[in-house]
């Protein structure tokens, strides 16, 4: 992603969201039978912690939001963004996705599939700042639920792209990152 598209993802959230949200309200002010099959607007948010598997003391604590809907075997298609703050070191990684979550029946069940893909603005050691793919893909299981609130764990795979950096004095390598995943959650 260049600087240029990079700029313009904020508006193009903001209007994604403004959009599921026009579409929520007019679920809600629609009494009829038809409202059951429409989709219904649902955001969420959860908080865990990745452990770096490649060996570069990369560790994070993550914070998420995300906004979008669900309508049958679709429990959630939406948008989010995370913040995930390195325990040893001053880096940070600020993930924009897409998110699908889904447990590929109509009814009600104990687990569901996660994935979320994306881009992820690194702050990086030695004041590097740079943009690369973020992807995660995972089971969740549920906790307790309603038909307007659940609770969830999310136990998963976490891949953030870096790259190498050349500069006036020296390069750094900085390698891609691949992480184990566990988040606690919940949506509304």
């Amino acid at each position: 992603m260049n600087r240029k598209s990079m700029k313009q993802l904020p508006g193009i959230l903001a209007a994604a969201i403004v959009l599921l949200a026009t579409s929520a309200r007019a679920q809600a002010a629609d009494n009829s039978d038809t409202a059951a099959i429409r989709p219904a607007f649902t955001w969420g948010a959860s908080a865990g912690a990745s452990i770096d598997m490649s060996g570069n003391d990369m560790s994070t604590v993550d914070f998420e939001i995300s906004f979008g809907m669900r309508r049958g075997w679709i429990n959630f298609l939406g948008i989010g963004a995370e913040a995930d703050i390195m325990v040893s070191n001053s880096c940070r990684s600020f993930p924009l996705f897409a998110e699908l979550r889904t447990n590929f029946t109509d009814r009600p069940t104990l687990a569901f599939w996660d994935i979320k893909l994306g881009a992820s603005l690194n702050y990086l050691e030695h004041n590097h700042q740079q943009t690369g793919i973020y992807g995660f893909t995972g089971a969740g299981f549920n906790l307790a639920r309603s038909s307007k609130f659940a609770s969830f764990i999310l136990l998963g795979y976490t891949f953030r792209q870096r790259r190498k950096v050349v500069g006036h004095e020296m390069a750094h390598d900085f390698h891609d990152l691949h992480y184990a995943t566990v988040k606690i959650g919940v949506s509304f």
